[in-house]
C-alpha cells in the first residue's frame, strides 16, 4: 500500500512537469459527467458526441462503529478505498448528457486493534478486499447555459453487482440513488448532492441501515497558462444522515491540475486529496493522503474566430462646396467733390475648346493638357471665373442634352479634383446640338471660357 501511494505521488509530479507545453482542459469528472474532478459543472458533451475516461482514485475514510460493540484500543477503524474505473458519456441533446461508469474497488486498512462497519459489514483489524463496484448510470440536464450563472440538475442510479449470499462484499445488493444540482459562475462551481443508500440485508436477513450522504462541494478551475494548463481545487463536505450507525462527517480537499495531450482531445489530470477531519482528529498515522489520476478524451470546444473587419477601399470624397462668406458691409465712401469716378475697366476673357470622341464624355490627353492651362490661369487670378459649355453633333447616338452636360461636367471635375479649383468658380451648361456646324469633329466639344474682372 505504501508503494502504491509513493507511485501515485511520483506520477502526479511527472504529470505536472509535463503540463507546460500542452493545451486545453475540458474533460469529464470521475463519474463521467463534464466538470472538474468530482464536481459536475453546467456544461455538457456536444450533442451526438462521446467522452471517455480511464481513472484511478484513492480515498481515505473512517468506518462507522460496530453496533453494540465496546470500543477497542485503536478505534475508530480508518481505511482506504481505491477505485480503477472507466466512464463513458454521450451528448443526447445540446443541454442533456448521459453517462455510464464501471470499475473495480479495493478496500484496505492496517492490522491494528480496531473495529468498524463498512457498507453494512463489521470488520476487525486488517482489511484487504477487492470487488466489482456498482455500475453507475447518470444523467445531467442544463437548465440555463447563459453567462454569468449556469445551472444544471443531475441524477444517477448505482446498480449492484454483488449477490445477497456474498457476505464478504462491501457493497449492498440493492440500488443506491443520487440527485442534486450544480451551478457555474466563471471559474467557480458549486454543487449540492444527496446519496440515498440501500440497506444491507445479509444472508441471515439481518438488516443494517447504511447512512445516507449529503454533500456540499465547491471548486475552482484556474487557467494557470491560458489554453495550456488549468489548476483545480475542490473541497467537499460530506455529512451522514440516518443509519444504524453513522461514520463521522468529513471534509475532503483536492488539489490538482488538468491538461491536454496536444490537440487530439486527450486530456490528462492528476491530483492529491486529503481527509481534513481525519487528519485533525486522529493524526497522520495511518496516512490521510489520497489522490487521483485520469486520462480521458473529450471533444474540445471550438474557438470562435472573429471575422476580419472589412476596410472600405479608399476613395476621394466629393468636394464640399463652401458656403460663400457674406460680403462685408462697407460704409459708403464719401462722394467725390471735384473729380468724376474713373471709368470701370472692361472685363477680359480667354476661350478654349476641348474635343471628345463620338458619343463619349471621357477627357482625352489633349483635352487634359488644355485644361491644365485653364487651371493655371484660374490659380494665378483668384478672382477669375470659368464657364464650360458642352456641345454635341447631330450624328451622335443617345441623349444629346445629357451628353453635352456630361462633357461639361467632365471638364469641371478635372479642374476641381485634379487641380483643386473651387467648384463655386465654375459654371457648366449643356446645349446639345443647338449650335452645330458642318464639322462633326468640332461639334463634339466643350467650350471653356475664363473671365478676368
Amino acid at each position: 500500500m505504501r508503494r502504491m501511494r509513493t507511485g501515485l505521488l511520483l506520477a502526479l509530479a511527472v504529470a505536472l512537469l509535463a503540463a507546460l507545453p500542452l493545451s486545453a482542459q475540458v474533460a469529464p469528472t470521475l463519474t463521467g459527467e463534464t466538470g472538474l474532478f468530482g464536481i459536475q459543472d453546467a456544461d455538457t458533451v456536444p450533442q451526438g458526441k462521446f467522452a471517455f475516461s480511464l481513472f484511478y482514485s484513492m480515498y481515505d475514510r473512517t468506518a462507522a462503529s460496530v453496533p453494540l460493540l465496546a470500543p477497542l484500543g485503536d478505534d475508530p477503524l480508518r481505511y482506504s478505498t481505491d477505485k480503477l474505473g472507466l466512464s463513458i458519456t454521450f451528448g443526447l441533446l445540446p443541454n442533456w448528457e448521459a453517462s455510464f461508469t464501471a470499475g473495480q474497488r479495493y478496500y484496505s486498512s492496517d492490522d491494528r486493534l480496531w473495529a468498524g462497519n463498512i457498507g453494512g459489514r463489521d470488520r476487525f483489524g486488517e482489511v484487504d478486499h477487492d470487488e466489482t463496484d456498482k455500475l453507475r448510470i447518470g444523467t445531467k440536464y442544463v437548465l440555463n447555459r447563459k453567462d454569468p450563472l449556469k445551472v444544471a440538475i443531475f441524477g444517477a442510479a448505482y446498480i449492484p453487482t454483488q449477490r445477497k449470499s456474498d457476505d464478504a462484499a462491501m457493497s449492498s445488493y440493492r440500488a443506491d440513488w443520487e440527485w442534486g444540482f450544480s451551478g457555474t459562475y466563471g471559474i467557480f462551481t458549486g454543487q449540492l448532492a444527496y446519496l440515498w443508500t440501500a440497506d444491507h440485508d445479509d444472508q441471515y436477513d439481518e438488516t443494517y441501515e447504511i447512512a445516507n450522504e449529503l454533500s456540499f462541494s465547491a471548486g475552482v478551475g484556474v487557467p494557470l497558462i491560458p489554453d495550456r494548463l488549468k489548476g483545480i481545487f475542490e473541497i467537499h463536505r460530506v455529512m451522514y444522515d440516518g443509519g444504524t450507525t453513522e461514520p463521522p462527517d468529513l471534509t475532503d480537499a483536492v488539489l490538482g491540475a488538468r491538461f491536454a495531450l496536444g490537440k487530439s482531445g486527450l486530456v490528462a489530470g492528476a491530483g492529491i486529496r486529503a481527509n481534513i477531519d481525519r487528519w485533525v482528529k486522529y493524526g497522520s498515522s495511518p496516512s490521510n493522503i489520497g489522490g487521483l489520476l485520469q486520462l480521458s478524451y473529450a471533444p474540445q470546444p471550438e474557438k470562435v474566430v472573429e471575422a476580419p473587419k472589412v476596410v472600405p477601399s479608399p476613395h476621394v470624397p466629393p468636394p464640399v462646396e463652401p458656403t460663400p462668406a457674406p460680403a462685408p458691409v462697407l460704409e459708403p465712401a464719401p462722394a467725390p467733390v471735384v473729380e468724376a469716378p474713373p471709368a470701370p475697366k472692361p472685363e477680359t476673357s480667354t476661350t478654349d475648346e476641348i474635343l471628345f470622341d463620338a458619343a463619349k464624355s471621357r477627357l482625352t490627353n489633349i483635352a487634359k493638357a488644355i485644361l491644365d492651362g485653364v487651371a493655371l490661369r484660374l490659380k494665378n487670378n483668384l478672382s477669375a471665373t470659368c464657364a464650360i459649355t458642352g456641345h454635341t453633333d447631330p450624328g451622335e447616338k443617345g441623349d444629346h442634352a445629357a451628353l453635352a452636360k456630361a462633357r461639361a461636367d467632365a471638364a469641371k471635375d478635372y479642374l476641381v479634383k485634379r487641380h483643386g479649383i473651387d467648384a463655386s468658380r465654375i459654371q457648366v451648361d449643356g446645349r446639345g446640338d443647338a449650335e452645330a456646324a458642318d464639322d462633326a469633329t468640332r461639334n463634339r466639344r466643350a467650350v471653356v471660357t475664363v473671365t478676368f474682372p
